[in-house]
């Protein structure tokens, strides 16, 4: 008894001890996970890093409000931080780009009529301005029209003048008439004699009916309107031929526009213009231009445009300041972009463009050239293609977020590399005859044209001229020629196909440099490379488009390859990083 009793003690013995372990193993193991994940979540949280989506040069490790806007902080991920190496491209952050309501459009063709914005001046109409002259000698013993801006009617005296010479005209118009019956021609010479003073019949018949030579005669005005003139003072002498005074009528004014060389190329005579008055708001008045200077004013560089406007109710002076539209009545189709999207950097107009090949909210700097505004559009020259999206709103957001990431952007624009005529225009034969070459590669070159076309490249470098680039330019450019004449000479000694690939290397290194420092001409530039040429050493080339066609294997890997940058016109500077071309330099 005593012995099942010790027995079935043991059994229950072992029984807690099992219990307990595996409650130990049920509650405790995951009770210690729980807390090993626990406290490994608070570790991550506190590893964290914050960011502004506004402004991501803020940086802290843990939630908060933007010291600088006041906006609540987001986690910044590995994917928000990583940026493109090309600086004309910014990817930029989802956040960002919805917080700062970015809206994107495609540039697309319109008809349009250009407009000109100009302003001008009002002056006097030439056509409507009349100077009344002395018709003979004499003395003004009294003025009528004594001051300027006094409005004179037509057949209004304006002054007396004392004429002997006009007296003694009058009594030979007595005498003639006592014996016009005798003597009719004589009569008619005297009477035509006071017309030619400038007095009218009903003056020469008062004359002869009173019968007395009259030592004052009044001066009248042939015209109404304004004085504008008044040259002579009561007791002033003056001579046949004298300007007395000048009245002009406002009914019709010009308005002459200072038009700028790039407004010249739209406009026409015949153009229709709207006038808004800054003196009199939301009043506005129509003309048509009448004449265009042919010459341009050498300080202003402005021509003259000038329109005839019907003056209703008197609302323009002479001297009174107008803007004015002028609507050329050419229609063309032009691609034409909202003024919203368009960021200035002096001349220069920046826009950026959405880039469909790039994975999310990417954006490139583009730098375009415009026209004249019409309304408010303006019209693309170049940079822009048909189709391509670009932002027109938030534009500024873009930029300057780009800018805290040292992307190019409108404060810190890329450098343009200025290059002289006629190296210029040398070095643009020079890579279209490299790129012959290069096409050549990449059909197979059936019938050896690549060699006439090295031959043609090696007669355009010799025209291009080893000294022909001066300043800091002057010392890159003798090394390269250098290299390029080298590469060329080993090319043409290139028995077969794969010869001239293999001599076709250190030739595409020496002119990829040259477009990477001097910029790229006519064009965007794309530096390409072939990772499998050579057991995997690979070698770059430049193409003219960005399609990959490559030239070291030709039709075998036609496609093999990736653009590694692009080359824009005109931005040079910078070349390969040296990690990049190593193992490639002969």
């Amino acid at each position: 008894m005593n012995k099942e009793k010790k027995k079935n003690t043991g059994r229950y013995i072992l029984l807690i001890l099992a219990g307990i372990l595996l409650g130990w193993l049920l509650f405790g193991r995951n009770g210690a996970e729980e807390d090993q994940h626990d406290h490994e979540t608070a570790q991550e949280a506190a590893d964290t890093e914050y960011t502004c989506s506004m402004h991501p040069q803020v940086r802290q490790d843990g939630p908060g409000d933007c010291p600088i806007c006041g906006m609540e902080l987001i986690p910044a991920s590995e994917e928000d931080d990583h940026q493109e190496d090309d600086p004309f491209i910014f990817a930029m952050r989802e956040s960002h780009y919805h917080w700062a309501n970015v809206q994107t459009a495609p540039v697309s063709p319109e008809t349009i009529s250009i407009e000109s914005r100009m302003t001008g001046m009002v002056v006097l109409n030439e056509k409507e301005t009349r100077n009344i002259a002395a018709s003979f000698p004499g003395r003004v013993d009294k003025l009528f029209a004594d001051y300027t801006g006094h409005f004179i009617r037509e057949g209004e005296p304006l002054a007396t003048l004392y004429s002997p010479e006009m007296m003694q005209a009058q009594q030979e118009l007595l005498n003639a008439a006592r014996d016009k019956e005798q003597n009719p021609r004589l009569y008619a010479a005297a009477r035509e004699r006071l017309r030619l003073f400038n007095l009218t019949g009903a003056q020469i018949d008062k004359i002869e009916s009173e019968g007395e030579a009259r030592s004052h005669i009044d001066v009248y005005a042939g015209k109404s309107g304004y004085l504008t003139q008044r040259l002579v003072s009561e007791g002033d002498y003056v001579s046949t031929g004298d300007n007395l005074f000048s009245i002009a009528d406002l009914n019709t004014v010009w308005v002459e526009l200072d038009a700028y060389e790039s407004h010249l190329g739209s406009l026409r005579k015949g153009d229709e213009a709207v006038l808004d008055i800054p003196s009199h708001p939301g009043r506005e008045l129509s003309g048509k231009v009448e004449f265009v200077d042919p010459f341009i004013d050498r300080q202003t560089r402005t021509a003259r445009v000038r329109l005839t406007v019907q003056n209703e109710d008197m609302l323009l002076k002479p001297g009174m300041l107008v803007n004015a539209h002028v609507k050329s009545g050419d229609l063309q189709e032009q691609l034409m972009v909202p003024s919203t999207a368009i960021l200035w950097t002096g001349k220069t107009a920046v826009v950026y463009v959405k880039r469909p090949d790039r994975d999310g909210f990417t954006f490139e700097y583009r730098e375009i050239e415009i026209g004249t505004p019409a309304a408010d559009e303006y019209p693309v020259l170049s940079g822009l293609s048909a189709g391509e999206e670009i932002a027109v709103n938030a534009v500024f957001a873009i930029d300057a977020a780009a800018q805290l990431r040292g992307h190019f952007s409108m404060m810190s624009p890329p450098e343009t590399v200025e290059l002289p005529e006629p190296f210029r225009s040398n070095l643009e034969l020079l890579f279209e005859r490299y790129f012959d070459i290069k096409n050549a590669l990449a059909n197979d070159d059936p019938e050896q044209s690549s060699l006439g076309y090295a031959e043609s490249m090696q007669n355009q470098l010799e025209e291009t001229g080893e000294h022909s680039l001066e300043g800091e330019h002057h010392m890159f450019w003798m090394e390269k020629y250098g290299l390029i004449a080298e590469s060329m000479e080993e090319f043409l000694a290139a028995d077969d196909l794969e010869a001239r690939r293999a001599r076709f290397e250190p030739l595409s290194e020496a002119m990829i440099s040259v477009a990477q420092t001097l910029g790229a001409i006519g064009q965007t530039f794309y530096v390409a490379f072939c990772p499998m040429y050579d057991d995997d050493r690979g070698a770059y080339w430049l193409s003219e488009f960005e399609e990959i066609k490559n030239p070291y294997f030709g039709s075998m890997m036609l496609s093999c390859g990736e653009v590694r940058e692009e080359l824009r016109e005109g931005i040079g500077g910078a070349e390969m990083p040296e990690e990049e071309m190593e193992g490639h330099v002969h």
